[in-house]
């Protein structure tokens, strides 16, 4: 059967948008995303309330800058002129209602007032809702009656930005910072109404300007509960690079579901330096790039001596696919590798004291890593033969006396960033990196792909200067967690270059996952990477062309089975720019999908169908 499909991405009749909300709670009256944003001239709130936001006037318009936090956009505010405003907001609380406001957003000027959000009725005693900044101090006031934590906005730990949360409950108000409690203060009756919003100042003359960028502003009409207020701080977490809890109170990350935790705050050891990649459809969240706050900037450029990690995915993720990272606040300084405290191979090697652990939920597969060594003193200097990540697989931290262990080269250095390519991190996985290999750890995986050739994986890997190695044993997985034994391939031992393969024929339709053990003549084990390879596609997805020329894309979805597709484009940074539902049918369906509003550039179409997200690149002219 042949169904043809056309799509106008602003014809209501045709278009399914998903009903997202922040965190998957609901009840938000105002969501405004600086990721979203097209032009400085408008704001647009994605609550489903139409609280839009506007500065029609150029000089009055905050700047659109990307990458400002976590690799997303903001819009930056000068501190004298920038504004935006909405003179009627629909449904924002009023006098004494409970609510509940996060704002994402950093500051650079402080002195005096300054003002993030703000709405009702200046001039009038209590008859505003403000959120900003007083003196440094984070300030929640309603035009007289004010909360500040001192030196919120100064404190060096929120340079880079702050994840910031109030919530009022019958006039009792508390202030948040990335979960932990801050403040709190009972306020005298508030008769604040739902007019006049204003962001980046406290009304449209302007005065009290915010200065610095401001990435989100969420307010719900309802005091969140603890549960429901972590729901949300951890979206915001996730997309931002923030780091929620701290060792002693750690906190866990969770879906919009409410029930994927995709980060275990149970055990405060690498409840540090927070950070990791997600999709979560419920909340719109596609982060494929990331790195922590606490070390980096919004363009992945490390502060100086901090040991910064990017973590990035060549296509976003399947939804409520994630992998996080944190790590045990071990010194950046180098240890001696001694007998017992690794593999036999190892020993001798200098490696960082720290520890990073993984957590990965959905089987996340390759991944790209780098580590900013600026500041860091270093033995191994820029050598890539000196360096490896050495991976604990069953995550004790225990490298040499239980589980199996895994070394991977780096790829090359970009200034002072080492770049490891195409890794599979395990979920619960713990690593360091060793900083001085020994001449006994040579460049043992020099490669190791998984490619389809008609119904079998065909597994190519090549070793360098093996010593005293034994043999190779090959395991596959269905699902990247449980492998079983494939076969077994002799060590050549060989100086130089040492090239193996092995097939295996018919495989089944979906996913399979292999590694390789190295077993050594002494019984120590060495773990590849893992790689995947996919076989009889349960649906296809063509493209008639690539690049796109006429504003709108042509495709053809075969599926075996009448189901239901959502259909998205998605930029490079993981902005969701277009999304839309269809029915399909079993066979071949012909659909054309509106890309005119859209600049010209490098995009992915990301196909969702009942078991499977299938994503294609393409260019538009």
């Amino acid at each position: 059967m042949r169904q043809i499909f056309y799509f106008a991405f602003f014809t209501l009749s045709t278009i399914t948008i998903f009903a997202q909300s922040p965190g998957g709670v609901a009840n938000a009256v105002l969501w405004l995303k600086g990721n979203t944003v097209v032009t400085p001239d408008t704001w647009t709130d994605y609550s489903g309330n139409s609280n839009d936001f506007t500065q029609p006037t150029t000089i009055n318009q905050p700047v659109l800058a990307s990458n400002v936090f976590n690799f997303n956009a903001a819009l930056q505010f000068n501190g004298t002129s920038t504004f935006m405003t909405q003179p009627l907001p629909s449904a924002f609380p009023e006098a004494d209602a409970n609510r509940t406001i996060f704002v994402v957003a950093n500051a650079g000027a402080t002195s005096g007032y300054r003002w993030i959000f703000v709405y009702g009725s200046p001039g009038s005693g209590s008859s505003t809702c403000q959120m900003g900044n007083n003196a440094g101090g984070l300030s929640n006031a309603f035009y007289g009656p004010e909360l500040n934590s001192t030196g919120y906005w100064d404190a060096a730990g929120n340079a880079n930005g702050a994840l910031a949360s109030f919530t009022m409950a019958t006039s009792l108000g508390t202030q948040y910072d990335r979960g932990n409690f801050l403040n709190q203060v009972t306020f005298v009756p508030q008769f604040a109404t739902s007019v006049n919003g204003v962001i980046g100042a406290l009304s449209s003359t302007p005065n009290e300007v915010w200065n610095g960028s401001i990435g989100e502003v969420i307010m719900f009409t309802s005091a969140l509960v603890d549960a429901d207020r972590n729901l949300v701080e951890s979206y915001l977490a996730l997309k931002y690079g923030f780091t929620l809890g701290t060792p002693g109170t750690p906190l866990d990350y969770k879906a919009s579901d409410g029930t994927t935790i995709y980060w275990a705050g149970t055990d405060g050891t690498y409840q540090n330096d927070v950070f990791g990649i997600g999709t979560d459809i419920g909340t719109a969240l596609s982060q494929s790039q990331s790195n922590s706050t606490n070390s980096g900037n919004g363009a992945g450029v490390g502060q100086n001596a901090t040991g910064n990690l990017v973590l990035s995915v060549a296509t976003p993720l399947t939804d409520l696919q994630f992998l996080m990272m944190g790590n045990d606040a071990g010194a950046l300084s180098e240890h001696l590798i001694a007998s017992g405290e690794a593999p036999l191979q190892a020993v001798g090697s200098q490696r960082l004291i720290r520890n990073w652990k993984v957590q990965n939920t959905g089987a996340v597969g390759a991944v790209d890593l780098s580590f900013d060594t600026t500041g860091l003193t270093l033995t191994g200097g820029s050598s890539l033969n000196n360096f490896r990540l050495m991976i604990d697989q069953d995550g004790d931290g225990d490298y040499f006396n239980t589980g199996t262990q895994s070394f991977v080269k780096p790829v090359s250095f970009t200034g002072n960033k080492m770049n490891f390519s195409g890794i599979t991190l395990a979920n619960n996985s713990v690593f360091t990196i060793i900083t001085q290999a020994a001449s006994t750890l040579p460049a043992t995986w020099l490669g190791f792909t998984a490619t389809l050739d008609r119904s079998a994986a065909v597994l190519n890997w090549k070793t360098g200067d093996e010593i005293n190695v034994d043999h190779y044993t090959v395991e596959f997985s269905s699902n990247g967690v449980n492998f079983t034994f494939l076969g077994t391939v002799a060590a050549k031992n060989g100086s130089g270059v040492n090239t193996y393969s092995l097939r295996q024929e018919n495989l089944p339709s979906g996913t399979r996952y292999y590694r390789i053990k190295r077993v050594d003549k002494n019984g120590t084990v060495v773990m590849s990477d893992i790689k995947s390879v996919r076989a009889g596609s349960l649906s296809t997805v063509i493209l008639k062309s690539n690049p796109i020329l006429k504003g709108r894309i042509e495709l053809n979805i075969d599926v075996p089975q009448n189901q239901n597709a959502v259909i998205r484009v998605v930029s490079l940074s993981g902005k969701v720019l277009v999304q839309q539902q269809a029915g399909l049918a079993g066979g071949s369906n012909a659909i054309n999908t509106n890309v005119s509003h859209i600049a010209a550039g490098t995009y992915f179409l990301q196909v969702q169908l009942n078991n499977e997200i299938i994503n294609k690149k393409f260019v538009k002219l």
